[in-house]
């Protein structure tokens, strides 16, 4: 071809597109994911190999619980392996376990390392392995010493505890272990301190050897000659009657336990690890105990194993019993708890207790329980021997409580043991008695129980509650017993009067022992501490009321009167009130109390002639009725109420005050104290004090007028006055003179004041609603109490006073406008008189006679006009002339009335 043919596949023409080769050098990307993939292959093979574990071979009795690829071998908490296959053995016999164990656990694996099967158990002692209900059963592994090797045999049971926590470890050997087991309790004074880790036989398998652990805390009680011995506590010696029975608690009986005790330890050095012990097979065979020789009488019928007891507390036994050569004397050795030993004094005396049906007892356990010996702690120097007393002594030391001492004429059923009753629940006991010195009486002496110290004080009564008692009255025949056990054993029982055990008293207080409630009472209340609210009434005298007297509501018994007494310096008498508590609500701090027994009288004009009686039982013992408003406040705590005679004085709970009179008008007892017009109280009593007739009246002020009580409130006495126009207080001609009473201005409104003198007349101005004004004339004229006040011809008021002024050249008249019409009254208003005829008459103009009206011309008036009513209103007192004559009138007005 041409080459200048080819000229355009070189030169391509415009607009031609050609692609453009480039040769690539080097390997491809293609084959750098295989080459990634090579390497987290090989990284994969090397770390398994790492991680691969070591195989061993554990031979178990049974695969129960054993599961491939899950059930783990735990070393301290931390897996270690897992069971990967499991296999039959030839002998049919067992299982091999092919386990897989972790290389970091590989030196564990040794020739005496343990292999068990973790799992639940549940036995009498306790739960072991609760864990494995959650995780699942696993093998638990316990390093030992030995050539490494990689063939084991799991042991059936879980090693001993290992022995690498802080503390003691001692061994202690027994012929039988009755009970012991891993894990049971080990007690110092019935504190658990340690636990039993392991027991096994010994090496010629004649004795069981015992491994306790005790905590590094109580590691210093054990001594070398500390005692130990079984605590599984159920035994029973002896043959009957004298039949020993010990039952030890619950904890002990069902996981066994080891006691030990260390005596003189300050003499004793510590144990250490691995020192050796004897495990007694109980408390007596220990010896644990302190020798004390007790000599009896030699006819005493006395057996080994009789309980030492003080208090009620078993503290030791006899443990053997020798007669004396010349057959005078029974030796008794007793073992006596360590603990008790500070009660081993030269003070200190024992007797012989035998529990019988004639003292009264009536606890079956102590009655089946046998004799036992009493010791009564004393003081002295310690000592180890004694001599028993005859019977017990009048007078036991009491270790906890408060003594009493008790005087009665005759000792009755009461014996030692007798109930103290208090609302009768027991709070303490008689513990002796004896005659007093000259033999007259007898002394008894109790104990009364810490916690009730409290219910004892110098206002505390005991009377005999024993046997039965009868009674009849209004109510019926009562018949009262008290409990069976006091029935046959005695008893005694106590109250403080009003619910108030009075000054506390040092112990031993002797008290009188009363034969009987009624004259441990003395019209006393005995159930003042009984459920129920307690209240206090306070009156002049006590009246028809008596103890048992009913409170009544409405009629309703819903109360007794349970006590009374004098109050302070014998002044008035204070009635205690029992309500029942369904009842408690009736009542409020503004309760009032009224009696309501016998017959009841009140004759007025007003109301005529009112009887109220009584029920029957009301008339013979009489009765406290109360009401309660709806809006009085809470009851205070100790709150006394008022009683009052009847039901009117409760309802004016009235206030006592004293008014003195001057010698003038009659007034007589029982006259009403009015203000405005409305009773507020009244005069109880009058009597003159000298010779010209001055009096003093006794006054009662009602509740809702206390606000008389107070400084500067004016009293005088109210009479009739008849005058042409009318008569004044007309009432009072009928039923006597009043006294009527302005309230005062006292600065302290809660001040209450008692004593008043009365004004020789009514005040001339007397404050009252509406507008009082203050008008001055050169005389009275015909103007008188109660004239008219007149505003065009209308009466909007009348006149309440007048005086002379202090010059003495003209009067004060105090005329009141009613609050209707007291805004007629401004500063251009003009008051003038409108009393009698006025006339006026000329020559020429001839006669002029005015008159008002016919009440004027009688009783005198007053008018007044006002030309501007939109003048400025006028002030209380407000003075204003009284002109003789009203001022002529206005052509406006004249038209206006024309």
């Amino acid at each position: 071809m041409d080459p200048k043919s080819d000229t355009s596949s070189e030169n391509p023409s415009p607009g031609e597109i050609r692609p453009r080769v480039r040769r690539h050098r080097g390997p491809s990307a293609v084959w750098i994911l295989p080459l990634l993939a090579a390497m987290i292959a090989g990284w994969l093979v090397l770390k398994s190999y790492n991680d691969a574990g070591v195989m061993v071979d554990v031979v178990f009795s049974s695969a129960e619980g054993l599961e491939e690829n899950k059930t783990q071998v735990i070393y301290r908490g931390l897996p270690s392996g897992t069971v990967r296959s499991l296999r039959l053995n030839d002998d049919l016999q067992s299982v091999t376990a092919r386990i897989e164990i972790a290389t970091h656990a590989e030196s564990l694996l040794h020739e005496k390392t343990q292999f068990w099967l973790v799992k639940p158990q549940i036995s009498l002692s306790g739960v072991r392995g609760l864990e494995t209900l959650v995780s699942g059963h696993y093998i638990g592994i316990r390093p030992g010493d030995g050539p490494e090797t990689r063939q084991f045999v799991a042991a059936d049971e879980p090693p001993p505890a290992i022995r690498d926590q802080d503390g003691l470890y001692i061994t202690l050997f027994a012929d039988s272990v009755n009970a012991v087991r891993r894990g049971s309790p080990v007690y110092y004074r019935d504190v658990n301190v340690g636990e039993v880790i392991d027991y096994r036989l010994s090496a010629n398998d004649d004795q069981i050897l015992v491994d306790l652990y005790v905590e590094q805390q109580y590691a210093h009680l054990v001594k070398k000659h500390s005692r130990f011995w079984n605590a599984s506590s159920l035994e029973v010696k002896g043959k009957f009657p004298d039949i020993d029975f010990r039952l030890g608690s619950l904890a002990t009986i069902i996981a066994g336990g080891v006691h030990f005790y260390t005596p003189d330890p300050q003499e004793n050095p510590a144990a250490e690890d691995g020192d050796q012990f004897r495990l007694f097979a109980d408390y007596e065979a220990a010896e644990d105990g302190v020798p004390v020789q007790l000599t009896f009488p030699a006819d005493t019928q006395l057996s080994p194993g009789t309980e030492v007891r003080t208090g009620g507390v078993r503290i030791g036994r006899v443990r053997n019993i020798k007669l004396s050569d010349d057959f005078q004397a029974l030796h008794a050795q007793l073992l006596i708890d360590p603990r008790a030993r500070p009660l081993l004094r030269a003070g200190s005396r024992f007797w012989l207790v035998e529990p019988s049906l004639s003292s009264g007892e009536l606890n079956l356990q102590k009655l089946l329980g046998g004799q036992y010996i009493e010791l009564a702690p004393g003081p002295g120097s310690e000592t180890f021997r004694f001599t028993a007393l005859a019977e017990a002594p009048a007078r036991l030391p009491v270790q906890q409580g408060m003594e009493l001492e008790l005087i009665s004429d005759e000792l009755g059923s009461i014996n030692r043991g007798s109930p103290l009753l208090y609302r009768q629940l027991p709070v303490g006991e008689v513990n002796g008695y004896e005659l007093t010195a000259d033999g007259s009486q007898v002394l008894i002496h109790a104990v009364i129980k810490e916690k009730y110290r409290q219910l004892i004080g110098s206002h505390t009564r005991f009377w005999n509650s024993s046997g039965i008692r009868f009674a009849a009255d209004l109510d019926g025949v009562s018949l009262e017993t008290g409990s069976a056990q006091t029935l046959i054993r005695g008893g005694i029982s106590l109250f403080n009067p009003g619910n108030n055990p009075g000054n506390q008293v040092v112990a031993p207080r002797r008290f009188n022992l009363y034969t009987d409630r009624e004259s441990a009472t003395e019209s006393g209340d005995l159930d003042s501490g009984s459920a129920g609210l307690k209240l206090t009434l306070e009156a002049p005298q006590l009246g028809a009321v008596a103890v048992g007297s009913p409170v009544l509501y409405r009629g309703l018994e819903v109360g007794e009167v349970s006590h009374y007494r004098l109050g302070d310096a014998g002044r008035s008498v204070l009635i205690d009130l029992t309500i029942a508590p369904e009842h408690s609500q009736l009542l409020n701090g503004s309760s009032r109390f009224w009696i309501s027994g016998g017959i009841e009288a009140r004759a007025s004009l007003q109301e005529g002639v009112q009887v109220n009686t009584g029920s029957l039982k009301q008339l013979v013992k009489g009765g406290i009725a109360f009401d309660t408003p709806e809006d009085g406040d809470a009851l205070a705590a100790a709150q006394h109420f008022r009683l009052y005679p009847d039901r009117q004085a409760a309802q004016e709970q009235a206030l006592q005050i004293q008014i003195s009179f001057s010698p003038g008008a009659e007034l007589p007892p029982g006259a009403a104290i009015n203000y405005r017009g409305q009773q507020v109280g009244r005069i109880d009593s009058i009597r003159v004090v000298s010779a010209n007739g001055a009096r003093i009246a006794k006054a009662s002020l009602f509740h809702e007028a206390a606000f008389l009580a107070r400084e500067g409130t004016r009293f005088w006495i109210n009479e009739p006055q008849i005058r042409l126009s009318g008569i004044l207080n007309p009432t009072n001609v009928l039923f006597g003179n009043q006294v009527e009473a302005l309230p005062g201005d006292g600065t302290d409104t809660r001040a209450i004041a008692h004593d008043f003198i009365a004004l020789r007349e009514p005040p001339a101005y007397q404050p009252q609603p509406g507008l009082t004004v203050e008008l001055h004339a050169r005389e009275l004229g015909s103007i008188g109490l109660g004239s008219p006040v007149l505003y065009r011809q209308v009466p909007v008021g009348e006149v309440t006073g007048y005086e002379i002024n202090l010059r003495g050249d003209g009067v004060k008249v105090y005329a009141h406008i009613r609050p209707s019409h007291a805004t007629l009254v401004r500063s251009s208003s003009r008051f003038f008189n409108e009393s009698g005829v006025k006339s006026h008459a000329g020559l020429f103009s001839g006669l002029d006679i005015k008159l008002a009206s016919l009440e004027t011309l009688v009783g005198g008036g007053v008018s007044f006009t006002t030309d501007d009513l939109s003048a400025p209103a006028v002030k209380e007192l407000t003075v204003f002339r009284l002109d003789d004559e009203a001022p002529p009138m206005s052509q406006e007005t004249q038209g206006v009335s024309q």
